[in-house]
């Protein structure tokens, strides 16, 4: 379950850069069924914002095997901070007294929730910040994990410096330069199927369609972002077209590429979490005009339900009877958009 940030003051500009909104959104899906999200949460007197604060749920399922690392990290209440531009000390010791005055805020509630743990995320070794803040690695812990002096409640995490295993990957696609490259290898090297590919690359497209389409209004860290994310955004495409024109091949060359369309169109669907009702699915397969299924194929790349993707009221009621079921499901939710009611669980 997620909330948005609660309304103390200030609003805040837009997280540092495109590689940090991917790390906020994949821990942020990663994380919501397990318990309560809040993103950009304000700290009182401050104009600045927590990334992302999350409290499991006070009854906890096991930890999903592909989380790895993560679903260590997400034991326990935490907040999140995310650098993918190495931090220096002062940004460093920032993010630590944000973090106090958040916590001092908490305590003052009449039901104070559970002192969140800090977690930095940070694609480089800050190493006057180490220094400076007496961060220590911490014991029964992998390479790049450190702690800091305990009353303030801080860990940071040097990607740069985690083993290369798959119980880090969802970590290590928060890197940069070849630590970043060698995790989108290992992320294209999955299955299909594989919980990590269908966590990582729907965030990856929808953050790559909302870079700008003029090279002008590009930003360095945007032309960075769409260098490292081409090719298995690109892979990932193709493999669903690959396997609906194979479906449909045999029907002919026209009837092939409507079916492949068809297919790749469903299997997007499929990866997205849409929930896609028997008499929709149908109305897919059987739609013969190739101009609107390359249509419905783009919209579903960054649609949120099956109406926004076939536009039409009756898609719109069957997305929403397929969402109604999903909210009863394991994962307590059915699509990835922010609600705007404010939990119990961080209410005053």
């Amino acid at each position: 379950m997620r909330t948005r940030p609660y309304p103390f003051g200030k609003e805040m500009a837009w997280m540092r850069t495109r590689f940090d909104q991917f790390g906020k959104q994949l821990i942020d899906t990663a994380v919501a069924p397990r318990g309560s999200v809040t993103t950009d949460a304000e700290v009182p007197a401050d104009p600045r914002r927590i990334d992302l604060w999350f409290t499991p749920k006070p009854t906890r399922a096991p930890v999903p095997n592909h989380l790895g690392l993560l679903g260590r990290i997400i034991d326990s209440p935490s907040t999140f901070e995310f650098f993918h531009n190495t931090p220096n000390g002062e940004e460093l010791a920032s993010c630590l007294i944000k973090h106090g005055a958040f916590r001092r805020f908490l305590s003052l509630r009449k039901r104070p929730p559970p002192t969140p743990t800090q977690w930095v995320i940070s694609s480089g070794r800050p190493r006057s910040g180490i220094e400076g803040l007496w961060l220590r690695p911490m014991r029964g812990w992998a390479s790049g994990i450190y702690e800091s002096p305990p009353l303030l409640f801080t860990r940071l995490v040097v990607v740069s410096e985690l083993p290369v295993a798959r119980d880090t990957l969802l970590l290590r696609l928060l890197g940069a330069n070849r630590v970043l490259k060698q995790a989108i290898v290992e992320l294209k090297a999955l299955q299909e199927e594989a919980p990590e590919r269908m966590l990582a690359l729907p965030i990856l497209v929808r953050l790559r369609l909302e870079v700008p389409a003029d090279p002008a209004k590009r930003t360095s860290d945007d032309e960075e972002f769409l260098m490292n994310t081409q090719d298995i955004v690109e892979a990932w495409r193709q493999e669903a077209i690959q396997e609906g024109v194979k479906q449909g091949v045999k029907q002919g060359v026209k009837q092939g590429i409507e079916r492949g369309i068809a297919r790749s169109l469903l299997a997007v669907l499929r990866v997205r979490g849409i929930s896609v009702s028997e008499a929709a699915r149908k109305r897919i397969l059987a739609e013969k005009d190739l101009q609107r299924l390359e249509r419905w194929h783009e919209k579903a790349i960054v649609a949120t339900s099956l109406g926004e993707v076939l536009d039409d009221r009756a898609a719109a009621r069957s997305s929403k009877t397929g969402r109604s079921a999903a909210h009863k499901g394991p994962r307590g939710r059915g699509s990835a958009r922010v609600p705007t009611q404010r939990r119990e669980e961080h209410g005053p």
